[in-house]
């Protein structure tokens, strides 16, 4: 299936593969592992679904053991491309749901082709990692064994998670302005997973990735005296145009594979299990805090609860209040009030009662607030209670 044809490159899309032939020399910078680097000698990237995502652990294995370059060429004889010009990515997302992007200032086009998946191992940059590669390949860090149980523990209940991003630029740059585009690429992908505010499954922060992410940029290689682009960063038009194209396809790829839009990241649970309090938590809590009558009801009308819009609003405000209390931008000598303020909030609005905020603060200062997630639970459940009160 051809999803695109020009001069310069044709994207198509077959079974497990998604294909970009460069149809003229093209300039490349990408991270396979095997022909990545700068280089003007490709003419083909292949991005390909190289397993499932969850539980294909032989698959997996067979891959290890095979190495990067055997597996390189196996793949390549598989889809019929020349091993020695291809740039190869390899995920466990599903090519049905790749996604393509234009934006385009005057004579400038930029297209991203783009496979996104974050349920399984979402990261923020400067989480522990839970592997250390050496000489005889990687290895699992032992003081870092948190990070890798986490990892593991990602695997097993929601698969890997990979972002693919192929970058097609139609005007010749430089091998420095390629380098810069790829940094604004990988700002566009983080800001991305921002606005849907992802969260990190190695730690209790937002994500900025996934430990897997691939990306290649192309362009033209310039002709002797062709102008060549110097410039790929927020202020300049190809820069801008990037972060457009890039943004637009991978929020659409995480719609078509796992399901994220903002709609549905419109909840409690979206703002606060990060950090613990998600739907099995609070229903275990309010089986604690309620009567059984009123536990059965709670336990009934959790999705209800869960996606109301001024619930989720404020619970997010006390998501970003624990988040700032842990950068330290609010000091612990006001970050207990601040939070007890949000938790009053999101108690009104679950009880859509917003006028007796000071009577729920009055109530939940009695409350661990120096637990926050048995704070903003106990919030959930108070609001609740007295919503028919």
């Amino acid at each position: 299936m051809i999803l695109e044809k020009s001069p310069l490159h044709t994207i198509t899309r077959s079974g497990r593969s998604l294909l970009i032939s460069l149809l003229q020399p093209h300039r490349v910078l990408s991270t396979s592992q095997i022909n990545g680097g700068m280089r003007e000698d490709l003419r083909f990237l292949c991005n390909h679904q190289g397993s499932e995502s969850v539980g294909h652990d032989d698959r997996f294995e067979k891959i290890m053991a095979m190495g990067s370059e055997a597996y390189h060429k196996s793949t390549c004889v598989e889809f019929d491309l020349p091993w020695q010009e291809t740039a190869l990515m390899c995920t466990s997302a599903n090519m049905q749901c790749a996604t393509l992007a234009k934006a385009s200032f005057q004579d400038l086009t930029v297209q991203v082709a783009a496979t996104a998946g974050v349920q399984g191992n979402a990261t923020r940059a400067g989480d522990k990692a839970g592997w250390h590669e050496g000489a005889e390949g990687s290895s699992s860090i032992k003081n870092h064994s948190e990070g890798a149980e986490n990892q593991l523990q990602a695997k097993e209940k929601g698969g890997s998670g990979t972002i693919v991003t192929l970058v097609l630029i139609n005007q010749p740059c430089s091998a420095a302005c390629l380098v810069k585009a790829s940094t604004m690429v990988t700002e566009a992908k983080s800001a991305a997973l921002l606005d849907l505010r992802m969260p990190s499954k190695q730690s209790l922060a937002l994500a900025t990735g996934t430990g897997t992410d691939q990306l290649a940029v192309a362009c033209p290689t310039p002709k002797p005296g062709e102008f060549e682009r110097q410039w790929a960063g927020s202020h300049n038009t190809l820069g801008e145009l990037l972060a457009q194209a890039t943004h637009e396809a991978i929020t659409r790829c995480l719609l078509l594979q796992n399901g994220v839009c903002p709609e549905l990241r419109r909840s409690l649970v979206a703002a606060l299990d990060r950090f613990g309090c998600g739907e099995a938590f609070l229903k275990a809590r309010a089986k604690e805090k309620l009567s059984p009558t009123q536990a059965a009801l709670f336990d009934k009308n959790i999705l209800a609860i869960i996606h109301d819009p001024q619930s989720a609003a404020a619970a997010y405000g006390l998501a970003e209040s624990m988040d700032l209390m842990r950068d330290g931008i609010l000091h612990e000598e006001v970050s207990r009030e601040a939070l007890l303020n949000q938790a009053s909030l999101l108690a009104a609005a679950v009880a859509s009662k917003p006028e007796d905020f000071a009577l729920f603060r009055k109530e939940l200062m009695t409350a661990s607030i120096g637990e926050p997630i048995l704070l903003a639970a106990d919030a959930i459940i108070l609001g609740f209670e007295k919503k028919w009160n």
